[in-house]
């Protein structure tokens, strides 16, 4: 029989990292690949990721602790541990946090 379970805990995986404007990002990606998806460590006081910055995926947020503003440059959204952001492929978009790091699960996908 072959198991298909998998466990893998955050502090097995060696994050990439991504600067900022400001700051900068741990990325722990799981997946790989057509579509990529991650826990994003944001540490505080960060304008990220380094401007400009979109990309051809969709992507989906969800802010697991800490606050966070995500903007595109004409709107900004403040969030809170349980809210999710939806962004469409070539968004333009960025996360801003304060006196805190923030983590979120993301997915980027077609």
């Amino acid at each position: 029989m072959v198991t298909l379970l998998k466990k893998i805990h955050e502090n097995e995986i060696h994050p990439s990292i991504i600067l900022g404007k400001r700051g900068s990002v741990n990325a722990f990606d799981v997946i790989t690949g057509t579509m990529t998806a991650g826990v994003r460590v944001i540490q505080r006081n960060s304008d990220v990721p380094t401007r400009p910055h979109i990309h051809s995926e969709k992507q989906l947020l969800y802010l697991i602790e800490g606050v966070a503003d995500i903007t595109n440059g004409k709107e900004t959204l403040s969030l809170k541990p349980g809210d999710f952001v939806l962004l469409e492929s070539n968004e333009e978009h960025y996360v801003i946090t304060q006196d805190q790091e923030a983590k979120v699960f993301e997915i980027k996908y077609s």
